[in-house]
């Protein structure tokens, strides 16, 4: 038994942007990989496959790439990529501009998902379908404390009216 999945020409045209935008996170998200190798290319394939996904169905609100102080949920630096859809005229720029920080290479890495409202008005069975087809098992994360630092604009990447925004959070 075989099963067949047919897109509309505008869900092909949202995955289109989508692989487009997330072509530029994952390079930046490869930079992070050979800069602090605190995660694998494997890992960093799957984040990247999931956030296709989550974008493609228009439930992601935003993803954050954080390093906390190890062992405490004090943020110490992190990279926030917020959802900008519907825009017109959004900005992009190419990727890139990591910046090391030697705090960070000493710091746990970890990635988090922010659904939208959207994800909360599917039925349970519409949100289990969207996760059965990611290869990461997302669950809730704990309170993170961002009060020692501040966050900066720093690129956007954008295709038509889809983009993301990306800040840079500085702890001090």
């Amino acid at each position: 038994m075989s099963a067949t999945q047919t897109r509309s020409a505008s869900q092909s045209a949202t995955l289109t942007k989508v692989v487009y935008i997330t072509r530029k996170v994952q390079a930046d998200l490869f930079a992070l990989v050979d800069t602090y190798a605190q995660i694998g290319v494997d890992y960093a394939v799957d984040l990247i496959y999931d956030l296709r996904i989550l974008l493609d169905e228009e439930v992601l609100d935003r993803i954050d790439f954080l390093w906390t102080q190890p062992g405490f949920n004090r943020v110490v630096g992190a990279y926030s990529y917020q959802v900008l859809a519907g825009g017109i005229g959004l900005v992009d720029d190419r990727a890139g501009g990591i910046r090391y920080d030697p705090t960070l290479q000493q710091s746990e890495f970890s990635v988090r998902i922010y659904y939208n409202e959207r994800w909360y008005s599917l039925s349970d069975e519409e949100r289990h379908a969207i996760k059965a087809r990611c290869r990461l098992s997302w669950s809730r994360g704990s309170a993170l404390d961002y009060s020692q630092g501040a966050w900066s604009p720093e690129r956007g990447y954008a295709k038509d009216d889809l983009g993301l925004g990306r800040r840079r959070f500085t702890g001090w």
